[in-house]
């Protein structure tokens, strides 16, 4: 018998990805505005408590620019994408107002994810709850066919081919930017873990 579980857990991680990209008229000149930029929401990542551990660079880039026909280079641009892991969701919003006042149009938030750190207890929840339907399952086909289960002869974990998976909250689009107040509302909403197994009993 196969038994599919579900175990439900809000998210305690915010994980903000961002980038600076700056123009120049050279690749120096790009280049140290996107450091400065960088340096400036490092800075202040820090101070609103951030720990070292918690700020990651992903990528840096630089590319051309070209004139309207495309026929010469009139510019590069730098980029730099750093991710943050804020554990406070309150301070994401205030963050974002921050770097955004300090780097202005150069900011770019590429993506905000909702995630659980520790997903082995949801997984064992998840787990629990698969082998209780294929035994639900099981017991009840034994029943129709005037049979008792026996022993558990193996047992088989499917993976379910991904991570928590968002069942609310700003997954389903409950952020919004106040552009007055400077501040962005982020809905935690549930993550969900799911869990496979595959179950043989013998008959009596």
């Amino acid at each position: 018998m196969a038994g599919v579980g579900t175990a439900l857990a809000p998210p305690d991680l915010v994980a903000l990805d961002l980038s600076v990209r700056c123009p120049g008229g050279s690749v120096a000149d790009a280049l140290q505005s996107a450091d400065t930029g960088m340096h400036a929401i490092l800075g202040l990542a820090r101070d609103g408590g951030l720990k070292p551990a918690e700020m990651q660079t992903t990528g840096a880039s630089v590319y051309p620019q070209y004139d309207r026909d495309g026929s010469s280079i009139s510019g590069y641009v730098a980029q730099q994408s750093l991710r943050l892991r804020i554990r406070d969701r309150d301070q994401v919003g205030r963050l974002i107002t921050a770097f955004s006042t300090a780097v202005g149009n150069a900011l770019t938030i590429d993506n905000i994810a909702l995630q659980i750190e520790d997903t082995a207890p949801l997984v064992t929840e998840a787990r629990r709850a698969a082998f209780a339907d294929a035994e639900t399952k099981a017991r009840q086909f034994a029943a129709l066919a005037g049979r008792a289960l026996g022993q558990v002869l193996y047992v088989v974990d499917t993976p379910s081919g991904g991570g928590p998976v968002p069942v609310g909250g700003l997954s389903r689009a409950k952020m919004a930017m106040d552009s007055y107040a400077g501040s962005m509302p982020v809905e935690l909403g549930e993550n969900s873990v799911s869990a496979q197994v595959v179950v043989r009993w013998a008959w009596n």
